[in-house]
């Protein structure tokens, strides 16, 4: 088995509203920062797994978002894998 690193953004779609976002773009807006165009907060996951191929590891991962990790209704994720 191999050993791989997984990388895991998970960021709100599109067209959800993002009350964190608003929220942090609100409060930069206050501190000086008047050229933002937009802010979306999400979530930043790291997972080291094993797994036969890059292709098992990519399957395991991506169920692991779809059941668990993110809400498909409302998030939306990437990965980057990194065979160690």
């Amino acid at each position: 088995m191999k050993n791989y690193t997984v990388n895991i953004k998970i960021t709100p779609l599109k067209a959800v509203n993002d009350p964190r976002g608003t929220q942090v773009m609100n409060g930069l807006e206050n501190l000086g920062y008047s050229n933002l165009n937009n802010v979306s907060v999400g979530k930043y996951i790291v997972i080291s797994i094993k797994a036969q191929n890059k292709e098992e590891c990519e399957n395991m991962i991506k169920k692991a978002c779809e059941d668990f990790l993110s809400n498909p209704l409302i998030e939306e994720y990437s990965l980057e894998i990194n065979e160690n």
